[in-house]
C-alpha cells in the first residue's frame, strides 16, 4: 500500500478524493492471504479470468449425456460465455437456459457522470499529472457520454447472481485492461451495485467481481460480465431491480485507486428472481464420522502445521438443495467433541488464521487441486477411475461456518444420474511435502518460510463416502 500512497500527502485532497483512495486501497488488500503460495486475485479481474476460460461440457456417463462433468462448474462460469457461443458449441444446458430465459430482464434508466463533473475531479487530475500520466480531456473522452448500456442476460438462484451488460457504442472503442499500442484503450468494471425487491422494498448491497469478456469486444462495444458475492441468500420471489455503477477507465493510466477513472455510468435493470428458486424440498441428513485424519492448520502468523485429530463424535449436517442451476451440497458441523471448538491460537486477526478444528475442517476448504483443506468430490459409486471423479465448483459466497459446493447435475438428468449411482466422497488435503521434501504428521512450517515463498504438495485423505440422494 505504501507505493500507492507515495506523494499523496503532497496533494491537498478533498474528502471525496481521500474517501475514494481509502475505499480502493481497502478493496485492493481485503482478503489477501498471508502466504505467498496463495496470491490474492483482484475482484475486478475475477470475471475476466472466468470468461477467458473455456467451458467444456463433457459426457459424464453414456446414459447421462447432458451432465457437465467438467471440474469446478459454477453458474457464474456458465454465463461468462454468451448465448451465441453456448449454442454454437452445443454447450447449452436446457435447464440453465430456462432460468436465464425466465429472468426476462428489462432495461432501466441510465445517466452519466464524467470526470469534470465529479467532486474530486481536480484531485484525480492532479494525481495523474504528478504520476506523469495524461490528464482528462473532454475532447478526447466526450464520446463516452454516448455509450448505451443494455442488459443481456441474468442468471440467478439463492446463492448466485451473475449478469451481462452490453456497452454499445458507435465510436468503435477498444477495450483492454492493460496498455496496448497507441491510441485510446478503455476498460470497464462494475464499481458497486445493490438490489431492491420491488414488492417489499427490501434492499441489499452486492459485492461485484467484474470485467470485460475479451471474446465479446467488437467495433460496436463489449460485454461487461459481473458476478456478485452475496452476504445473504438472494431473493427468489418477485421482481428485483439492480442499480449498478459502471466505471469507464483510461487503460493507459495506472488504475490503482481509480486514478484512470473517466466516467461513471449509473445503470438500472429489472428481472424476475423467481426462476432461481429450489425445484424440490431440500434433503437434510446427519452424517456421523469416525476414525482420524490429519489437518493442516494455519496459525495467526500465516504459518502452517499438521496435526492428527480424532473424528469420533463428529456429526455433519448434510443439506442437498435442488435447483435448475445444479445440486448444491452444504456441510455444517452438527456436533463435535468439546476440543473441536476450543481456540488453538490467541485471536488477533480474525479470518486470517484457523482458530478451531471446526474451522479448519470446513472453513479452510480446498478450492483447487493443491491447496490444503476440506474437499468434496463426486463419482459413480465404487469407481476408481480418476477420469470419472467430479470436483464441484463453489458458489459466489458461503456462510461463515459451512462448506458448499455445486454438482453439475440438472433436473433433466436426475433419472440418469440415479440409474448410474453416484456417491459423495469427503476428504481433506493435508501437506505431505514442503519444497519437494516429504513431511510427516507432525510437520511445522519453518520460521520465516512465508517471506521467501514456498511450494506445498498436498494429498487428499479420504474421510467418508455417502450415496447421493436426488428427488
Amino acid at each position: 500500500m505504501n507505493r500507492f500512497l507515495k506523494g499523496y500527502d503532497d496533494i491537498t485532497a478533498s474528502a471525496a478524493f481521500k474517501s475514494r483512495m481509502v475505499r480502493t486501497l481497502q478493496n485492493e488488500t481485503r482478503g489477501a492471504e498471508p502466504k505467498t503460495v496463495r496470491l490474492p486475485i483482484r475482484r475486478r479481474t475475477l470475471a475476466i479470468l472466468i470468461a477467458a476460460a473455456i467451458l467444456v461440457l463433457a459426457i459424464g456417463t453414456a446414459a447421462a449425456a447432458t451432465i457437465i462433468a467438467k471440474n469446478y462448474y459454477s453458474p457464474s462460469s456458465y454465463l461468462m460465455h454468451d448465448k451465441d457461443a453456448r449454442e454454437q458449441n452445443q454447450n447449452a444446458v436446457p435447464d440453465i437456459e430456462e432460468v436465464i430465459a425466465s429472468a426476462k430482464p428489462e432495461t432501466g434508466e441510465t445517466h452519466f457522470v464524467m470526470l469534470p463533473e465529479m467532486e474530486d475531479a481536480a484531485e484525480l487530475n492532479a494525481w495523474r499529472q504528478k504520476m506523469g500520466q495524461p490528464v482528462y480531456s473532454e475532447e478526447d473522452w466526450g464520446w463516452i457520454r454516448e455509450i448505451r448500456p443494455e442488459i443481456e442476460e441474468v442468471l440467478v438462484d439463492e446463492s448466485t447472481l451473475v449478469f451481462n451488460v452490453r456497452l454499445n457504442t458507435d465510436h468503435g472503442m477498444r477495450f483492454s485492461y492493460a496498455r496496448s499500442g497507441d491510441g485510446q484503450w478503455t476498460d470497464a468494471l462494475c464499481d458497486e451495485a445493490y438490489y431492491t425487491v420491488l414488492d417489499t422494498g427490501r434492499t441489499g448491497e452486492l459485492n461485484p467481481g467484474t470485467g470485460i469478456n475479451p471474446d465479446s469486444v467488437s467495433e460496436d462495444g463489449a460485454t461487461l460480465g459481473t458476478e456478485c458475492d452475496l452476504d445473504e441468500p438472494f431473493p427468489t420471489e418477485g421482481k428485483v431491480r439492480i442499480t449498478m455503477t459502471i466505471g469507464i477507465y483510461d487503460a493507459r493510466v495506472d488504475d490503482m485507486a481509480h486514478i484512470g477513472l473517466l466516467a461513471n455510468i449509473i445503470y438500472t435493470f429489472e428481472f424476475d428472481a423467481s426462476a432461481g428458486a429450489d425445484i424440490a424440498a431440500p434433503i437434510v441428513t446427519e452424517r456421523a464420522l469416525s476414525g482420524s485424519t490429519v489437518l493442516t492448520l494455519i496459525d495467526r502468523n500465516g504459518c502452517e502445521h499438521n496435526e492428527r485429530v480424532s473424528l469420533d463424535g463428529v456429526v455433519l449436517e448434510e443439506t442437498l438443495s435442488f435447483r435448475k442451476t445444479g445440486v448444491y451440497v452444504t456441510y455444517r458441523i452438527k456436533s463435535a467433541p468439546e476440543e473441536w471448538f476450543k481456540p488453538l491460537y490467541e485471536a488477533s486477526m480474525p479470518g486470517a488464521y484457523v482458530a478451531t478444528y471446526a474451522n479448519a475442517f470446513l472453513v479452510q476448504c480446498s478450492d483447487s487441486g493443491s491447496l490444503p483443506g476440506f474437499l468434496v468430490t463426486c463419482a459413480p459409486k465404487g469407481s476408481t477411475d480418476e477420469n470419472e471423479v467430479i470436483i464441484p465448483g463453489k458458489p459466489n459466497s458461503m456462510g461463515p461456518d459451512e462448506y458448499t459446493c455445486i454438482l453439475p447435475f440438472f433436473p433433466s438428468d436426475y433419472e440418469q444420474v440415479k440409474a448410474a449411482g453416484y456417491e459423495l466422497r469427503l476428504g481433506f488435503r493435508c501437506v505431505t511435502a514442503f519444497n519437494d521434501e516429504p513431511v510427516g504428521e507432525d510437520w511445522v512450517m519453518p520460521e520465516g518460510a512465508g517471506l521467501d515463498g514456498y511450494n506445498l504438495t498436498t494429498t487428499l485423505q479420504p474421510i467418508a463416502s455417502f450415496d447421493l440422494k436426488l428427488p
